[in-house]
């Protein structure tokens, strides 16, 4: 697989980048993250793999339980990275499919809608399992439903999206053992299908892709949609929603690999 193919295009970090702290998405985000780490999260000086750490927010976070480390493949993630003040032994260039740490290193993995950008995920989730220590957590995110794939995918860099079971499957065959597996993004699956399976003609007409992330959304309806997925956010934590917009896996690195 060609490292272009992994890459979400190129004006994408920028808007991310930009947008990253204040948009309803990311917010609902880092809300349900410091739910799950509230409950998963190993001792304060835990070593922390953000595994496609993007343009930086999570990692930035992830600082307050331990020494948090992000890898990205992409350089201008890195750069933002930096521009966020993350030192540079704390946001690496580097692939999660060869991650440049030794077996059995880390007590904590997240990876947030990164490995569905990669041909073959099953070896990358061994990946990842490899720098673990037996029992460690990865919690992991991915987009939900082929049917529902659109220029958003595109933009984005993704190679397929998922099901419940299929995550299920794949971790398990990388070497985990699956604890959760829930649906996020639930309220607003009906309004986001529409949207994309209408904006899918773009594709089959040739025009430019984009993501979904908007820069100009008027502040009230950020402000409105970051509170209902907040809400969700929260009860998603601790409820297994069966339909949404993405799956989240909660899942332990078997004690005997």
């Amino acid at each position: 697989m060609s490292y272009d193919a992994m890459l979400m295009h190129s004006d994408e970090y920028r808007v991310m980048f930009e947008i990253e702290d204040g948009y309803w998405w990311y917010q609902g985000l880092r809300v349900l993250l410091r739910d799950l780490l509230a409950r998963y999260a190993p001792p304060r000086d835990a070593r922390i793999l953000d595994a496609g750490c993007g343009t930086g927010a999570n990692l930035q976070m992830l600082q307050a339980y331990g020494c948090a480390i992000g890898v990205d493949i992409a350089e201008p993630a890195i750069h933002f990275c930096r521009a966020r003040g993350i030192p540079r032994d704390r946001a690496l260039i580097a692939s999660v499919t060869d991650l440049p740490f030794t077996a059995h290193h880390f007590d904590l993995a997240v990876s947030f809608d990164v490995i569905c950008n990669i041909a073959d995920d099953v070896s990358t989730f061994a990946e990842i399992a490899r720098v673990l220590k037996p029992g460690a957590r990865f919690i992991v995110q991915l987009p939900a439903y082929q049917w529902l794939w659109s220029a958003h995918d595109v933009a984005v860099g993704h190679q397929r999206r998922y099901t419940a079971r299929m995550t299920r499957e794949k971790l398990t065959h990388a070497g985990f053992e699956v604890e959760r597996i829930l649906h996020i993004n639930t309220l607003f699956l009906p309004f986001v299908a529409i949207e994309r399976l209408i904006r899918r003609r773009a594709l089959h007409n040739g025009n430019a892709v984009h993501s979904d992330l908007q820069m100009n959304l008027p502040r009230a309806v950020n402000a409105s949609l970051a509170a209902l997925y907040r809400a969700e956010a929260r009860l998603a934590a601790r409820v297994n929603l069966p339909v949404g917009l993405s799956i989240l896996a909660i899942a332990r690195k078997a004690s005997d690999a």
